[in-house]
């Protein structure tokens, strides 16, 4: 007579770790095979446990416009495997398609993109759960006769109140005066979307002194740390304004000493602030030096890192990510802009296969991250 088969089901600790290392894909599906593993799965420490293993694998999310098979121009979006440089898929966009403008590309965090019309919708996007959420009208407070131009969206995370947040700063201008007249601009307005409660507010925060330069850097506009940062002029000064999520407070940092800010672009450096500066000297086009920042609002916790030899890379070039391995992630300009991957230890360059009329790029890992209310969007 056959004895049954003995089970020896897993320790808990043991299961989670196992699960906390698979695909979303995968977990999505193993929500069905019970109500313990469906609430496992939902649960936010397990879903932060699965994003610390999730983000050591990272993609390069590409947003740019491509003909299809009807030659009609499209915007795609392009996700990329950073180890492989392999075109993992296209995929179309959520929620703009009676769009006649493109969209922008308004930070990634935990695996949720912000997609954005300046001046429209704003989306919040999680590829790997295929979940997305249109956020609610920002009202425009401009005074009659003015209009609001948008210079910052981007999204960011609240870790002592567990909430995501978009912040949204526009500036108003004057019809009648022309944009170089002083009198043209009438203030900022600044205001701040939480999650948790779906609305917008808005913040006392003064920044009529402040040109955020938005249209001329916009590979200088990220999220890292619990900190929003872009680039702005204070006084024809360029600085790193950053933006607590938690504190909802704005800080300055003034570049490193011997740098002019026409050459400096900050960026991320494997999750940290850093910069990128091209170094001309007597019309002579010398190389980069990547820059890395110890602590927001302490101009002498900069850092240079290393020098990119010109020979490497021409001054067209714009750097926007510096990853753990030290591997550089360049835009380059030209008729079509196109990326390159540098390593920096071998002089090595790589360039995947897309390429696009416009062109933003993310770098993006997946995650379990839930949008509360957002829809399904399967592409």
């Amino acid at each position: 007579m056959a004895s049954a088969p003995i089970t020896h089901p897993l320790p808990e600790d043991i299961v989670v770790d196992i699960l906390a290392r698979l695909p979303v894909k995968s977990l999505k599906r193993f929500r069905c095979v019970g109500k313990s593993w469906c609430s496992l799965i939902q649960n936010p420490r397990f879903i932060s446990t699965h994003y610390s293993f999730s983000k050591k694998k990272t993609y390069s999310v590409v947003l740019h416009w491509q003909y299809d098979f009807a030659l009609e121009l499209k915007e795609v979006v392009s996700i990329i495997s950073n180890q492989t440089l392999d075109l993992d898929a296209n995929l179309d966009m959520p929620s703009f398609a009676d769009k006649k403008t493109s969209a922008h590309i308004g930070g990634f965090c935990n695996g949720i993109i912000c997609l954005s019309y300046y001046e429209s919708d704003i989306v919040l996007w999680n590829i790997a759960t295929k979940e997305f959420k249109t956020l609610p009208t920002c009202p425009s407070e401009a005074p009659p006769g003015f209009y609001n131009c948008t210079e910052v969206v981007c999204l960011g995370y609240d870790s002592k109140k567990d909430d995501y947040k978009v912040i949204r700063i526009d500036t108003f201008w004057n019809l009648h005066f022309r944009y170089e007249d002083p009198r043209a601009m009438c203030g900022k307005r600044v205001a701040l979307y939480n999650l948790s409660t779906d609305s917008w507010r808005k913040l006392n925060a003064n920044l009529t002194d402040v040109e955020i330069q938005g249209y001329e850097f916009p590979e200088s506009q990220f999220y890292s740390n619990g900190f929003f940062h872009c680039s702005a002029l204070i006084e024809d000064e360029q600085v790193l304004l950053s933006f607590d999520m938690s504190s909802e407070v704005f800080v300055t940092t003034p570049l490193p000493d011997g740098v002019e800010y026409s050459t400096f672009c900050f960026m991320e450096i494997d999750g940290s602030v850093g910069g990128i500066s091209h170094d001309y000297s007597w019309f002579h086009f010398k190389g980069f030096d990547l820059w890395a920042l110890g602590e927001v609002g302490v101009k002498n916790s900069w850092i240079k890192l290393f020098r990119i030899s010109p020979s490497i890379l021409n001054m067209e070039t714009m750097a926007f990510d510096v990853s753990s391995d030290g591997k550089v992630t360049f835009k380059e300009r030209g008729n079509e802009y196109f990326m390159v991957w540098l390593y920096p230890s071998n002089r090595k360059i790589k360039t995947p296969q897309t390429s696009g009329r416009y062109l933003e790029v993310v770098m993006y890992s997946e995650s379990l991250v839930s949008l509360r209310g957002g829809s399904a969007y399967n592409n």
